[in-house]
């Protein structure tokens, strides 16, 4: 395979895993009860998120975190809904990831298992490791979905990041190509 549809390749599937992490977010707020026409996926402006209504402005958590929060408060009922909400784009795609992956293990594409449970373990680590944990140390405030379920129950966040830690390290684990004994 060339490097150039290589890249290609995994340039599609990042955009792929970022949209349905987002579209996670989305589902999450509508079943936490926020009405979908008050939602919006922005998808082509960095980072992507779910922008929330609020009267006639769309609001970013990017713009303004204090109001984004805010927002969606007046619509969730408990703490829990609003973790699910938080939640809800990892999970989605933590599924959809497992999803490829099994597909492709089991249709014999191992490479393909491979790259995708790499990528999402990538991003993964990349979004917690270098822009959400730094970013909320440093400003002090909620910066990413990591830090946002800190703030909304801080023992639950860490049994949770750790079960998508371990979750994604299970599935290159397990697409690795299995040792052959001697002999």
């Amino acid at each position: 395979m060339g490097i150039l549809l290589l890249f290609l390749l995994i340039v599609g599937l990042v955009f792929v895993l970022i949209t349905v992490h987002e579209t996670g977010h989305y589902l999450a707020g509508v079943m936490g009860g926020i009405p979908a026409r008050d939602m919006k996926l922005v998808l082509f402006a960095f980072p992507q998120h779910v922008a929330v209504r609020d009267g006639s402005e769309w609001v970013s958590p990017v713009g303004d975190i204090e109001r984004y929060i805010a927002v969606t408060r007046r619509h969730f009922v408990s703490r829990w809904a609003a973790f699910r909400w938080v939640a809800g784009g990892m999970l989605l795609e933590l599924a959809f990831t497992a999803v490829v992956w099994a597909t492709a293990l089991l249709s014999g594409y191992r490479a393909v298992a491979l790259w995708t449970a790499c990528i999402s373990l990538s991003m993964y680590a990349i979004n917690v490791g270098l822009m959400d944990l730094p970013g909320a140390l440093r400003y002090r405030c909620v910066v990413g979905d990591t830090s946002g379920l800190w703030q909304i129950a801080p023992v639950p966040a860490v049994v949770f990041t750790a079960m998508m830690v371990a979750s994604r390290v299970l599935l290159v684990v397990f697409s690795a190509e299995p040792a052959t004994p001697p002999g």
